[in-house]
């Protein structure tokens, strides 16, 4: 994509408008915490009360409406006990001057780093360095300031008590919704199928969705949430199952769905419901191979979700083995430490963007303190606003960062006249009590509509609270509209001074697609050789990293068409579409021999076992051709192939009129080898196919930078 059309389609994104909201209780909860240290502040006839608690429990309501997974006191807790450490911190660096930004680059820097723990820890990162930004800037001294600590610490511990009042709702509400929407996509996968038949493709988002809420509950809760666990290991079964019967006929789809949403509903409300009797009779009345698969399976998620819901039905049962190393794994704690360390690794795209965030936040910080009075214009010597617009403006990539950096000037501009015309006006301490819990809960209601809408009320509210405690009307009003535009310019620079392009990493994601795969497949094929064989923990293990790079090819490959250097990829549009398609079959491939592991002896086939060592030589010899390393000659595994089904007697069905089913034991396991090898070969073209050449001509000077 051109870079006219690349901006053109950030401009696009950046002021659309989505009508999306907070939970009504929660928002409720985060305005009264306002309301309370307005209150207090007006009935101590401290306006620097009113204005500081309103600040902290304003930065800590917003943390808490950040997509909750952990339970919503904790999660108030973690961000109140930073966010007062970090504005104490401020004040203890404010005398520091300008060597205060050897303080601000290492802690924003972690504040970027913090992203590897997801998109609401990272924002809540940013909140925190905020804290940090306000104090060191605005703080009149150390004594003062620690007073402003004081105030701002007592407006944080508002919003946790607040945690406390009801409605309490459901215990591991956040990983009820999250296990719901997995059978949800199922429910909707067998409408798809049942509308067009072999056309639909089982997603993995919701699954990780899922693996990762459960993930972080701490060891000690996990046996109270076993029934969650269980719910999520029957679902791997049954997305395995529906992809094995892709396409069968006389499948009751809609009867299938039905029953699969009235699941979710149970997880979801802990209440147990009923399928309707038209989707239980046809369900009942079913019969065939794939009825003998799949109801065992839908009736033990039934079993479960009764669970769930507080039923007395069944009991409560061991570790599912499907997710066995998640139920039994390392805690949240270690797992996130983890994911910190990984990210730090330099060639990881989060450690650039943590660069960025730090690089940004200082030359935002310096830039706003040199400029600061805008010729007379502005409020001298200040920069956290420059610097935290850098920060809120930068995310990992360049669709999200570029789209933040144009409507959010716009959105401020526009609060920046708002405020100016409501401080042409006198306001007492009253009035400004009341204004300060309008626009907090105004601020709270749009937090999730847009850069431009929420940056009109958030400006506004800002530039008349800053003013109310004793600063001058007119360079506030201008000077955060001014360093706004000039904070979104820095990080849209830094930006491209230190770019992550998704064309640079698809090749990198696929190599350790197949990496993993090379390590998949031979042990879903030696799983063959007896019943049991196969190490469920390390399948476990292997398939969650399997998705989730999965899921960040796919990522990757979506924000390309809208980057201004797609053009420059590997691969053309229509190469990378190939390979993903591709990359989808082999996965489709991996899940049915995974379904048709073998629980009995009969159920064996030990030659498969002969073909892992050629798979996992071909896979890794296609990671290195997907790194830039020498291309795999199409044809090669499917040779292997041939000569090891003759020579080891795979291609022998037995005899097709044995009672026993040892011929469809082993048909089934030929014909899922046999879309192994197509699976993989079809890649192996896709990789060999010649890069796409750079335009020239015309093109090359129109998509020139």
């Amino acid at each position: 994509m051109a870079w006219t059309a690349s901006l053109a389609h950030a401009m696009r994104k950046g002021f659309r408008t989505e009508r999306a909201f907070a939970d009504p209780w929660a928002l409720g909860r985060a305005v009264l915490a306002v309301a309370a240290g307005a209150a207090i502040g007006w009935a101590t006839g401290n306006v620097l009360a009113t204005a500081m608690m309103s600040v902290g429990t304003f930065i800590c309501g917003i943390g808490t409406l950040l997509t909750p997974m952990r339970h919503r006191f904790v999660n108030a807790l973690v961000i109140a006990v930073a966010l007062s450490c970090s504005v104490a911190l401020g004040v203890v660096v404010q005398p520091l001057g300008w060597y205060y930004l050897i303080v601000l680059a290492p802690v924003a820097f972690l504040s970027g780093l913090w992203w590897a723990l997801g998109r609401a820890a990272g924002i809540r990162a940013y909140l925190v360095v905020i804290g940090l930004m306000v104090t060191a800037d605005i703080s009149p001294g150390r004594e003062a300031g620690f007073g402003m600590t004081k105030w701002i610490a007592a407006g944080c511990a508002l919003t946790v008590l607040a945690q406390l009042l009801p409605p309490y709702g459901l215990p591991f509400a956040a990983q009820r919704r999250k296990v719901a929407d997995v059978y949800r996509f199922l429910a909707s996968y067998a409408r798809e199928e049942a509308e067009a038949a072999g056309t639909a493709r089982p997603a993995s988002a919701s699954f990780s969705a899922a693996r990762a809420a459960l993930g972080l509950l701490p060891q000690f809760a996990r046996p109270a949430a076993a029934p969650l666990y269980g719910l999520l290991g029957e679902a791997e079964r049954i997305r395995r199952t529906l992809y094995a019967e892709q396409g069968a006929r006389r499948v009751p789809y809609p009867s299938v769905a039905a029953t699969l949403e009235t699941i979710a509903r149970t997880i979801t409300s802990g209440r147990p419901q009923q399928a309707p009797d038209g989707a239980r009779d046809e369900l009942a009345a079913w019969q065939g191979q794939t009825a003998g698969s799949l109801l065992p399976k839908i009736a033990e998620a039934e079993r479960l979700a009764a669970l769930s819901a507080g039923s007395r039905r069944g009991v409560a049962s061991a570790p599912h083995e499907e997710i066995a190393t998640l139920y039994s794994g390392t805690g949240p704690v270690s797992a996130g430490v983890h994911r910190l360390a990984r990210a730090l690794r330099p060639s990881d795209p989060l450690f650039r963007h943590a660069l960025r965030v730090g690089v940004g936040a200082t030359v935002a910080e310096a830039a706003g303190r040199a400029v600061g009075d805008f010729w007379g214009h502005g409020v001298p010597g200040h920069g956290f606003w420059a610097a935290l617009t850098t920060m809120l403006v930068l995310f990992p990539d360049y669709e999200h960062t570029f789209a933040r950096g144009i409507s959010r000037p716009i959105g401020t501009i526009a609060g920046g006249l708002v405020a100016w015309g409501l401080l042409q006006f006198s306001w007492s301490h009253g009035a400004l009590a009341i204004a300060v819990v309008v626009f907090a809960a105004l601020s709270f209601t749009l937090l999730r509509t847009g850069q431009h809408v929420l940056n009109i009320v958030l400006t506004a509210w800002l530039v008349f609270l800053i003013h109310n405690i004793g600063a001058p009307e007119g360079p506030v009003a201008f000077g955060r509209p001014a360093d706004t535009l000039l904070g979104s310019l820095i990080a849209m620079a830094i930006f491209l001074l230190l770019p992550t392009w998704h064309h640079r990493h698809i090749p990198v994601l696929l190599a350790r697609w197949l990496r993993l795969q090379a390590k998949l497949l031979p042990l879903l094929l030696t799983g063959y050789a007896e019943a049991a064989a196969v190490d469920r923990n390390a399948l476990d293990t292997l398939r969650a990293s399997l998705r989730q790079v999965h899921e960040e090819l796919n990522e990757a490959v979506g924000k390309l068409a809208h980057e201004p250097r797609s053009h420059r990829g590997r691969w053309s549009e229509a190469q990378l579409r190939r390979i993903m398609v591709s990359v989808a079959k082999l996965n489709r491939a991996a899940a049915l021999l995974a379904e048709h592991l073998p629980d009995r002896e009969d159920d064996a086939v030990p030659e498969l076992a002969e073909f892992a060592a050629p798979v996992e030589d071909h896979l890794t010899a296609l990671s290195g051709a997907a790194s830039g390393g020498e291309a795999v000659p199409p044809g090669a595994l499917r040779q292997a192939f041939d000569l090891l089904s003759v020579s080891s007697g795979l291609a022998w069905l037995g005899d097709p009129e044995a009672a026993d089913g040892v011929s469809h034991i082993r048909a089934r396991a030929l014909s899922g080898c046999l879309g192994l090898v197509t699976a993989i070969e079809d890649l192996t073209e896709g990789l060999d196919v010649p890069a796409a050449s750079p335009p020239d001509g015309a093109d090359r000077a129109r998509h020139s930078v």
